[in-house]
C-alpha cells in the first residue's frame, strides 16, 4: 500500500537550483507525495519561481510564505507540522539544491521497509561528479565533529551496500511521521547548521531509533547555494552551533573536552588558516555558543 510522503524543502536564495529540483522530482517513480515549499522571505526570486514551477508540474505543491527568515530549523518545523496536519505518513526533509535520480524516493521507501529503519538516507554525490559527498556518516571522537563517509572519494563501488550508520545530514532524509512525537522537532536555537546533527543525535542516542544508508538511492548535491562555502555567515554558525550542540548533547566530561579542543583549535590553528576577520568571527562565535546554552531556551517543540 502506497504511503503519502510530505516533502519539506526550505526556500532561501534557491532561484538557481529550483528548476532542476522540480524537474527531477517530477520524474520520480514514487508518485504519492506532496511538496511543501517553505519560503523564508528569500531576497531573490525563489518564491515567484516556486509558484511558476508548481503550476507547471503535475504533483501537488503547497507553498508556505513566512514573514521573516526563520532559519532552516524553524522552516523545517513549519513544513513538518503542515505535512502531519495533512496526514502524510512519511516525511522527507529535502534541500532544493539537489538533483534526484528517478528511483531515489522509491528506493528510500524500500530501504526503510527492508531494514525496519526509522530514518534512511541515500548515496549523495557532489553535483556533476562521480565523487561522493556522503554515504552516511558518524562522529570524530577527537574533536566532536561529524564526518560524512566517503567524502571526496571517487565512487568505485566501495559504498554499494546498505549500512546502519550513526549520523547523516538531513539534506535528503526520509522518516516516519511518528518519529516527531517521541524525538520532537528541530531545535530552532540553531537557525542553520547542526540542527540536523542535533535531531539525528537525539533520535539515535536518546530514543534508540535506527538510521540506515541506502546505497541504491542516489542524489546529487550542489552544496551551499544558500549560505556560500565558508562565508562569514558559515564560520559564525558552524562554530557557534558546535559549542551549543556539544554542551547540550555530550556527557559532561566529553563536552568539556570538546570545548577545550575547540578553544585551542580556534586560537592556535585557525589564526593561521582563516583571514583575520573570520578568525575574530570564530572567536566570537565560540562565546556566542556558550551564551546560547546558558539561556536554557525551550529546545524541543513537539507535535502529535
Amino acid at each position: 500500500m502506497s504511503r503519502k510522503i510530505g516533502i519539506v524543502s526550505v526556500l532561501y536564495n534557491s532561484e538557481s537550483v529550483l528548476d532542476e529540483f522540480f524537474e527531477t522530482l517530477s520524474k520520480q517513480t514514487y508518485r504519492d507525495f506532496i511538496l511543501y515549499l517553505v519560503d523564508n522571505l528569500s531576497p531573490d526570486s525563489s518564491l515567484e519561481l516556486g509558484r511558476k514551477l508548481s503550476s507547471r508540474y503535475d504533483f501537488t505543491t503547497v507553498i508556505i510564505e513566512n514573514d521573516a527568515n526563520y532559519g532552516v530549523a524553524k522552516g523545517n518545523n513549519i513544513g513538518i507540522k503542515r505535512a502531519v496536519e495533512d496526514r502524510c505518513d512519511l516525511i522527507l526533509l529535502s534541500n532544493n539544491d539537489i538533483a534526484m535520480e528517478n528511483t531515489a524516493i522509491e528506493k528510500l521507501v524500500m530501504g526503510l521497509d527492508r531494514h525496519h529503519a526509522d530514518l534512511v538516507v541515500p548515496k549523495i554525490y557532489f553535483y556533476g561528479t562521480n565523487k561522493i559527498w556522503a554515504a552516511g556518516g558518524g562522529y570524530k571522537k577527537r574533536n566532536g565533529l561529524t564526518v560524512q563517509y566517503g567524502q571526496e572519494e571517487e565512487d568505485i563501488g566501495q559504498f554499494n551496500e546498505d549500512k546502519k550508520v550513526d549520523y547523516a545530514p538531513t539534506c535528503f532524509m526520509l522518516m516516519s511521521k511518528e518519529i516527531f512525537s517521541s524525538v520532537g522537532l528541530m531545535d530552532e536555537n540553531y537557525f542553520v547548521y547542526y540542527d540536523d546533527t542535533d535531531f539525528v543525535y537525539r533520535a539515535l542516542n536518546e530514543k534508540q531509533k535506527t538510521l540506515w544508508y541506502i546505497a541504491d538511492s542516489v542524489i546529487h548535491h550542489n552544496e551551499s547555494t544558500s549560505t556560500g562555502k565558508m562565508s562569514d555567515f558559515s564560520v559564525r554558525y558552524l562554530w557557534r552551533n558546535l559549542i551549543y550542540f556539544s554542551l547540550k548533547n555530550y556527557n559532561f566530561i566529553y563536552g568539556l573536552y570538546v570545548l577545550l579542543y575547540s578553544y585551542l583549535y580556534i586560537n592556535l590553528i585557525l589564526y593561521f588558516k582563516y583571514s583575520k576577520k573570520q578568525w575574530i568571527i570564530a572567536r566570537k562565535a565560540y562565546k556566542e555558543g556558550l551564551n546560547l546554552y546558558r539561556k536554557k531556551q525551550p529546545i524541543r517543540p513537539t507535535i502529535l
